[in-house]
């Protein structure tokens, strides 16, 4: 082997070292924990407490970045010795083709598995299904890539009255994407409950979409705790949700099952399919927008009436400043 030859193999090794599959795929799941820590830095009494993981995310970008522009270096360098580029691959190339590491603790069929398995523990508990961990693994080639794709599955085996398919449907989700229906339900809630009742729910349409929302869940998923689903419907209704001094706070994958089910038990109570999710997603995210592009306006207002009485203030004061007598120069005695 030439001395060329084996600096062309030094650098595609070199290349090939370089981590930048597992920097990306550390960063998208950053990315992943950040969205679940907005919500719960939206519902948390003690939001100093919550850590942000915005910067941790920032620098991984930045580390991947300089990582790829050390492999056009290298590659740059292959090309000015005469070796071929393609003979290692491109960057992005390597990229997809490697896959990411799993986090230790997610379920991959092995043996250390205990992190992750709260979850598919908790979801076999609730929906009374039995927990595997090879079906579990077999199920995640399928499972739903967003939170938004879970609701319509749940809802639509809720429709079927299909308990097993909806805890294959939410097992196979995990953590990450399972736990994001707490957050998009309720919005979806809200929006069917006011096309039951006609108008933004309040204290005394409690009851109204209690009869409405509640029966499913029961018959569905009975191992599920009543508080659960009683506690969203109280939010929907600007209620104080009501709890028992002896229990303690409703456990993430019961809340996040049963807000599923109560879209599902509403859609239900207004005459809809589960096929007609979609339409109430569009309309809950336009009178978002609008409700956002409102706040934009008030705030574009308000900060325009601020900026006229800052500079009437100005004025004002230039102008009292203008009416204070100056006093008058001393005359100088002669000498």
């Amino acid at each position: 082997m030439s001395l060329v030859q084996d600096l062309a193999d030094q650098l595609r090794v070199a290349r090939e070292e370089l981590p930048l599959p597992q920097v990306s795929a550390a960063a998208e799941r950053l990315r992943t924990a950040t969205g679940l820590l907005a919500w719960v830095l939206h519902h948390s009494t003690t939001p100093v407490s919550v850590p942000d993981l915005s910067r941790a995310v920032e620098r991984l970008d930045h580390a991947a970045a300089a990582l790829r522009v050390a492999q056009d270096r290298l590659d740059e360098y292959a090309l000015a010795l005469g070796m071929p580029v393609d003979a290692h691959g491109r960057p992005d190339e390597a990229w997809h083709a490697v896959p990411a590491q799993p986090v230790r603790g997610e379920a991959t069929g092995s043996s250390d598995c205990r992190l992750a398995d709260w979850w598919g523990e908790r979801v076999a508990l609730v929906t009374g299904e039995e927990f595997s961990a090879g079906t579990l693994t077999a199920d995640r080639a399928d499972a739903a890539q967003s939170s938004v794709e879970l609701l319509r599955r749940c809802v639509q085996a809720a429709h079927d009255g299909d308990r097993r398919r909806l805890h294959r449907h939410l097992a196979a989700a995990g953590p990450a994407v399972g736990l994001g229906l707490s957050a998009i339900a309720p919005p979806l809630l809200r929006q069917l409950a006011m096309d039951l009742v006609g108008y933004p729910p309040r204290l005394e349409d409690l009851a109204r979409v209690r009869r409405a929302a509640l029966p499913l869940p029961a018959e569905l998923l009975p191992q599920l705790p009543p508080d659960a689903a009683g506690e969203i419907v109280a939010r929907i209704c600007h209620t104080r949700p009501q709890r028992t001094a002896d229990r303690g706070p409703v456990h993430p994958v019961d809340s996040a099952t049963a807000a599923a089910l109560l879209v599902a038990a509403l859609l239900r109570a207004n005459g809809r399919t589960a096929d007609e999710l979609d339409g109430v997603v569009a309309a809950e995210q336009a009178a978002a927008g609008a409700a956002q592009q409102r706040a934009t306006e008030r705030a574009e207002v308000n900060r325009a009436a601020l900026r006229i009485t800052d500079s009437g203030r100005r004025r004002s004061a230039v102008d009292e400043l203008g009416r204070v007598p100056r006093p008058a120069a001393r005359r100088r005695s002669g000498g």
